[in-house]
């Protein structure tokens, strides 16, 4: 038989440690959307000559987004 305390504890650290985990993404995922823009931003004041690596990561970084609020 359980001891219904014990598994109360567990619920409750349980809780705890996810509050905790999604306060970190959370500030981890604003870092990275400000990385994002700051790169963003910096593509478009670079020469036309880099054009194409420019487009190829303003891709990667537009689909990352979008499967991120899906």
């Amino acid at each position: 038989m359980t001891n219904p305390n014990n598994n109360k504890h567990f619920n409750d650290e349980a809780l705890r440690i996810n509050r905790i985990l999604k306060r970190e993404n959370d500030a981890l995922s604003h870092i990275v959307d400000e990385f994002e823009d700051f790169l963003l931003n910096y593509f478009n004041v670079l020469n036309d000559e880099d054009d194409r690596v420019v487009g190829r990561l303003q891709d990667l970084i537009i689909n990352a987004r979008s499967r991120a609020n899906d």
